[in-house]
């Protein structure tokens, strides 16, 4: 092991030479993933695995690190024919390393041409460069190659539910290492609950796209930086070759790969059009009913890759550091797809004055990534009153009426209703005391049909005086509530009798707040179940 790992640090050295290339670079720039080195030297790019064995992947040999040098070269001239150039020996004679068989090979690097940089998908997208034209035009080629190539049989065995399963449990596994907090752990829980729950209701679903199929020989890694488009022409490349459980997949697996980087991305709308275009090219209307799932599935997929790479000792420390914070990125969207699904949704954490809404309410958003807005911050925003000082009583009083109140809240729906509009969930945290502003919003809510639900703290009026003593010695509260209120805001609360079981949930506001956001996971989990949304989708 220690042998094999001072050859790679010396191969790595040896391509940071730019006197080891033929074409004499001036510079050379290295790169790293989890699985291999990269030498930028342009107009190309040298490629060598590393000497790894991460479970899903083994290129501890010579010779299948070969292979997978060879496999890459022929696979990716599917969609890509005129990229990869060949496959080259670097042998060492004297104690010296050069590319070629003269002398014993140790090394094998795969040669490619450079892709112009500013036309990767993921760059034209922030550059607001992307059109449903482009993406129709990448989608009629994926259609093509998936009708390309019929599926053998053995190709087909792929898609049984067993063989899913095990994809989806490794990368659970592996995710499960990190040393999460209770709420992040709690999260990783909810969607495992999600699997388990989605693989008990859709085994027919499952069988029947084997026997459709659907499970062809596809790409296994379609985000968007592996998608160059330059004056019309699109190179697809960089597909899995190291593991053909990665690559037979259903096509449905293949597409939402794309969709949830557009996601991940902040595009929900090209992330739905890319969903819905595919399933009419391929007139395969159940690919709506996986798009969830599948989702999911890549976003763990792309968080046990970054988490790999957060932990390899060679990868420079800045970039450890923006795996780590991308590893939790893609939790919060696995997290979005398992309790909601790809579109909109809403939670409204409501309650008492001082029962620990606001508390609650941060964590939730946090773990979710989802916009927060606040009535407290809305109200003083509202006005240009200092967000974290109390505000004076000459003042607060009427900041207070039902006129202002009612502003408030209605700000707070638009705010709502600009972000479900675009397609991106929201969390509203407010009293909501008033029956007069649930009504407001689920009138609102439910003609959009977009799912919401009412979170209500509950606490004992005990536990409400203690906290709203405690935000007297809190530097940065933002509600003007106090103690002194106690009364006559216990008084104007409306509990929300009007509000369906199935859009509320109650919850024992006492707990602390790991125990208080696992609770809430799990619910709504089972509030959220899969059926209840492929039934409608």
């Amino acid at each position: 092991m220690a042998a094999s790992k001072a050859l790679q640090e010396r191969i790595i050295s040896f391509l940071r030479q730019p006197s080891s290339f033929s074409h004499h670079p001036p510079t050379v720039e290295i790169r790293q993933t989890h699985a291999s080195v990269l030498a930028i030297v342009p107009p190309y790019v040298y490629k060598v695995k590393k000497h790894v064995d991460l479970g899903f992947l083994d290129f501890t040999s010579l010779e299948e690190r070969k292979s997978n040098c060879e496999r890459e070269l022929q696979l990716n001239s599917r969609l890509c024919h005129d990229l990869y150039l060949e496959v080259l020996p670097i042998a060492k004679k004297q104690d010296q390393l050069s590319f070629g068989a003269d002398g014993t090979v140790v090394e094998y690097a795969l040669k490619m041409k450079q892709l112009p940089d500013g036309f990767f998908l993921d760059q034209l997208l922030e550059a607001n460069q992307v059109t449903t034209a482009a993406l129709d035009t990448i989608l009629l080629i994926l259609k093509e190659f998936y009708e390309k190539y019929p599926p053998k049989p053995f190709v087909s065995s792929y898609g049984r539910l067993e063989g899913i399963r095990v994809s989806v449990e490794e990368n659970i596994t592996v995710l499960q290492q990190h040393g999460w907090d209770g709420s992040h752990a709690a999260a990783l829980e909810a969607i495992q609950n999600y699997f388990r729950l989605f693989f008990e209701q859709s085994q027919n679903l499952f069988q029947k796209r084997v026997q459709e199929q659907k499970i062809r020989d596809c790409h296994g890694d379609l985000h968007l930086d592996h998608v160059h488009i330059q004056q019309g022409k699109v190179c697809i490349y960089d597909c899995v070759e190291f593991n053909d459980r990665f690559r037979y997949i259903d096509v449905a697996s293949d597409i939402a790969f794309l969709a949830m980087d557009f996601d991940f991305h902040g595009r929900p709308d090209f992330a739905s059009y890319v969903t819905g275009r595919m399933a009419g090219l391929l007139q395969d209307p159940d690919m709506n009913l996986l798009a969830d799932f599948y989702k999911c599935y890549r976003a763990s997929v792309r968080a046990k890759v970054e988490y790999i790479r957060s932990r390899e000792r060679e990868v420079p420390a800045p970039e450890r550091l923006k795996s780590q914070k991308v590893v939790n990125r893609y939790l919060r969207l696995a997290l979005q797809y398992a309790l909601f699904g790809s579109g909109p949704a809403v939670l409204l954490v409501c309650g008492r004055s001082g029962c620990g809404k606001s508390t609650l309410a941060h964590s939730l958003a946090a773990l979710l990534g989802w916009k927060y807005v606040n009535s407290d911050f809305t109200r003083k925003e509202t006005f240009q009153l200092p967000i974290y000082q109390r505000t004076p009583s000459e003042i607060r009083q009427g900041l207070f009426t039902e006129r202002i109140t009612d502003q408030v809240y209605q700000v707070l729906l638009n705010d709502t209703l600009t972000q479900v509009s675009s397609q991106r969930p929201v969390l509203v945290d407010a009293t909501f005391g008033q029956a007069r502003h649930r009504t407001r919003f689920v009138e609102a809510l439910s003609r959009l049909g977009v799912p919401y639900l009412f979170v209500e703290l509950k606490a004992s009026d005990e536990a409400v005086k203690r906290r709203l003593k405690q935000r007297d010695k809190e530097i940065e509260a933002v509600s003007d509530a106090r103690l002194e209120n106690f009364d006559l805001l216990r008084h104007l609360y409306q509990e929300p009798e009007e509000v369906s079981p199935e859009h509320l949930l109650p919850v024992n506001a006492e707990a602390d707040k790991e125990e208080l956001v696992a609770y809430v996971l799990q619910q709504l989990s089972l509030l959220n179940r899969p059926q209840s949304r492929t039934a409608t989708a």
